[in-house]
């Protein structure tokens, strides 16, 4: 099968180009506030409370707006753009602000209330310290406001990606990062408690965001206006699709919850190591695999509304094979190198050897899982953009009950690493059914390029194995050698991209043949202009 049309691919590419750079400037900013917590805090029982008091309203935001909303919203707004036209569109919108805002009103609200039932809900562990469970309900409630700001954020999100302006979403946070670490390092030390300092920083990013937000809206004509809905018609069916969705996406939120619970009863600096090492593995998603998905979802959602299914198929097999040229290769990188990056990241200050190789090993197990991960998201939004939102929701909640318990069971000798794998487990399970699944659907069949797959994961496993004996010849663990270390690691990532893709390109693979005469086509266009 042909790939997606030119200019498409074209698009696809550039605006993955513009959501991957500025994720990783997020991440890298992301991976400093990490840094800074490390090195200030530890691995201890505050950096355990601040986690997972944060980590509290961001399921909530994942729940209801980067997650069932996003999913659900953009491809209704795209069909009542192609259908009925843009003030359709943008008076849709207008009434989707004014659900998002009254809707995570009151879950603040009730969020704040019962912050106790919360906590113990997510780290029931923590109730055997009175100390850490009081610390972590307080940082819940001054970090629940940031729900209302950051699904704000979301909702705008949906209408420029839909509108084809991804830089400025992708942008916002950076802001929260640096928020993070200017409290950090300016408030910290003013205060009684200077773990509150973090929870400070969170709001200050969240209101940030929502103000860089404003001149891109103006930019695509959508007013910053929310309007009552009542029954109006389009909003009744975004509801109606809301249901599966949010019980999809609170599925996976579930095992997120079960996960980070049973991490809690695990030593001391388990749930910071699960934590950090998590936090790698999505970067390396955040910055390739999820840039890919979100910037084909409106393409994909405009075929499924025009009914154009040869379009759709090629927009899916071109954006699958794409996201696999990418994500092989990082994933088999980061078994192989975990072990300096987490070494060269996190060896200073209060971070012990012990930390690093408990996060070590979890991060290779979470590597596991990438590719899985990586295909489900694309997967999740195909069936989405068909209005499929069944499909998805049972698969996942097939996976919900592997991930606990696989990830039960093995944490009771693998501690963090166990729930690593349990969850990357329960994802293979969930992107196998998944394909299956999409085969049922027969105006999007034969869209898993099975064989490139195969090209793509053979030229990373002879990369792999390369990195892994070059790793294996270096001490990365002595803090005496952090330059030397960082020099060495550059020069073997820089030499393990070009062996992959020297074998990608002998093994005849298609899809980077075409990323390469892609991107000289532009680059030559430029050049020229």
């Amino acid at each position: 099968m042909a790939d997606a049309s030119g200019t498409e691919s074209q698009r696809i590419l550039r605006n993955s180009g513009t959501v991957t750079f500025f994720t990783l400037l997020s991440r890298i900013l992301g991976a400093a506030r990490d840094l800074v917590i490390a090195h200030f805090f530890g691995a201890g029982g505050l950096t355990d409370a601040f986690i997972q008091a944060f980590t509290i309203p961001n399921v909530f935001r994942r729940l209801t707006a980067e997650g069932a909303l996003t999913l659900a919203f953009l491809p209704l707004y795209t069909e009542i753009r192609e259908k009925r036209g843009l003030d359709a569109a943008r008076n849709f919108a207008s009434q989707t602000l004014g659900l998002v805002l009254l809707g995570t009103l009151g879950i603040t609200a009730l969020g704040m209330v019962f912050a106790p039932q919360l906590v113990y809900l997510f780290a029931a562990g923590f109730a055997d310290d009175p100390e850490q469970f009081g610390l972590t309900v307080k940082l819940t409630r001054w970090m629940f406001p940031y729900l209302m700001l950051v699904s704000v954020v979301a909702w705008a999100m949906g209408v420029l990606n839909a509108e084809r302006r991804f830089a400025t979403p992708a942008a916002a946070p950076i802001l929260l990062n640096l928020a993070i670490i200017a409290s950090a390092l300016a408030v910290a030390p003013l205060l009684d408690q200077p773990i509150f300092a973090l929870a400070y920083g969170v709001l200050a990013g969240g209101i940030a965001q929502v103000l860089l937000q404003q001149p891109a809206l103006r930019g695509a004509g959508q007013p910053f206006a929310p309007r009552p809905f009542g029954k109006d018609p389009d909003i009744q069916r975004l509801l109606r699709l809301l249901g599966p969705s949010l019980f999809g996406v609170a599925v996976y939120q579930i095992n997120l919850i079960i996960l980070r619970n049973l991490a809690s009863f695990l030593p001391s600096g388990q749930v910071t190591h699960y934590y950090n090492a998590s936090r790698l593995a999505e970067l390396t998603l955040g910055v390739f695999a999820f840039a890919v998905a979100n910037a084909s979802f409106p393409e994909l959602s405009k075929h499924t509304a025009q009914a154009d299914w040869e379009q759709a198929r090629k927009t899916l097999r071109f954006s699958a094979a794409t996201t696999g040229l990418i994500i092989w290769p990082a994933a088999l990188g980061l078994v192989t190198a975990a072990e300096p990056i987490i070494s060269m990241l996190y060896r200073h200050g209060a971070y012990t050897l012990e930390d690093v190789r408990s996060t070590t090993h979890a991060l290779q197990a979470f590597a596991l899982g990438l590719p899985a991960v990586a295909l489900v998201r694309l997967q999740t939004s195909a069936c989405y953009a068909l209005q499929d939102t069944k499909t998805p929701v049972r698969i996942a909640a097939l996976g919900l009950v592997i991930t606990a318990g696989l990830g039960w069971y093995l944490s009771q000798t693998l501690e963090v690493t166990g729930l690593a794998l349990g969850l990357s487990a329960g994802t293979w399970v969930q992107a196998i059914l998944l394909a299956f699944g999409l085969r049922r659907h027969s105006r999007l069949q034969g869209t898993l390029p099975g064989l490139d797959f195969l090209r793509q994961f053979i030229a990373a496993l002879l990369m792999g194995l390369l990195t892994a004996w070059i790793s294996f010849q270096w001490d990365w663990t002595s803090g005496s050698l952090i330059a030397a270390n960082w020099g060495v690691f550059l020069g073997i990532l820089l030499g393990a991209a070009l062996a992959y893709f020297a074998l990608v390109l002998l093994l005849r693979d298609p899809h980077a043949h075409s990323l390469l005469r892609l991107s000289f086509r532009r680059f030559s266009s430029e050049k020229n202009a």
